[in-house]
């Protein structure tokens, strides 16, 4: 809820030697797949950070009939937003009898942000893990390039103010987009005003003027953060009401598009490109 050769995965693939040492698989998909799932094959779950690799089974399962998201996800302490990423599937996707489904580790997972000019290395030792587990947690080769400002998978522990995985879904490799939500049915927004759009946009549900809903959007259990991310709400506190936009394209230097109104005059919508070096931006609301 995203990555090339630095795909964004819930988990790698890794093959286990006798002498218990795991080697990172040399598969040119990006993604795993159910089919891939075969003897000798296993998840490294990346355990708490610092610490050691947890080795598991892959598990990959027959969808029963009648199954749902919902209830596989209950059924193996994971959410639908997981199976989602670990088997590429369309947000609401019905499941059919008899399809195969791999199941992600259990645990919290985020996206992490490459930097520009991060390597392996440096990726791996800003969060205390070894390249290893960079790899094997996003099924990428020895030597993989990861590319400025896509996404990569990690453990929770090593990243608690990341993007949480679970509340996005992949628009495209490489970028994680907010899942879409249905507006209310009758906009409870003074309209004209940059707060009327954005719910018009999507579900809104608090109130307050746009200062204000950095802190009302926590009240309702909303993730925010400072990674731009296609379907977030921007939130400034340039004023004493402040401003807030509809995040719809995110560029490769880390600015966005946002869509917004009540700039250019009530009412009026308009499109602005904002940089995160911009004064009186707070962060986004996912």
């Amino acid at each position: 809820m995203v990555l090339a050769a630095c795909g964004l995965l819930i988990a790698g693939w890794i093959s286990a030697s006798r002498n218990g040492v795991q080697t990172v698989s040399t598969s040119a998909s990006v993604w795993p797949t159910p089919a891939s799932a075969q003897a000798g094959q296993y998840y490294d779950k990346p355990a708490a950070v610092p610490g050691s690799i947890q080795v598991l089974p892959a598990p990959v399962v027959s969808v029963p009939l009648g199954a749902s998201l919902a209830t596989m996800a209950a059924k193996y302490q994971t959410s639908p937003e997981e199976l989602d990423w670990s088997n590429r599937l369309t947000w609401a996707t019905t499941l059919a009898a008899g399809q195969d489904l791999l199941i992600p580790p259990a645990g919290p997972t985020v996206l992490v942000r490459v930097l520009p000019g991060e390597t392996l290395t440096s990726f791996a030792s800003r969060f205390r893990v070894s390249p290893g587990v960079v790899l094997n947690y996003n099924n990428l080769t020895a030597g993989s390039t990861l590319a400025p400002n896509s996404f990569l998978l990690m453990p929770a522990a090593a990243s608690p103010t990341s993007l949480p995985a679970q509340d996005f879904y992949p628009q495209a490799v490489g970028v994680p987009e907010v899942a879409p939500t249905k507006p209310e049915a009758n906009d409870p927004f003074p309209w004209g005003e940059c707060t009327y759009w954005v719910a018009s946009q999507r579900y809104v549900p608090w109130t307050g003027n746009a200062v204000n809903w950095w802190t009302n959007a926590q009240a309702f259990g909303y993730p925010e953060g400072q990674v731009p991310v296609v379907g977030a709400i921007a939130v400034f506190d340039n004023s004493y009401d402040g401003h807030v936009g509809f995040v719809t394209k995110v560029l490769p230097n880390g600015s966005w598009e946002q869509s917004e109104m009540n700039v250019a005059g009530l009412g009026v919508e308009d499109t602005r490109t904002i940089s995160p070096t911009m004064g009186y931006f707070v962060g986004f609301i996912y």
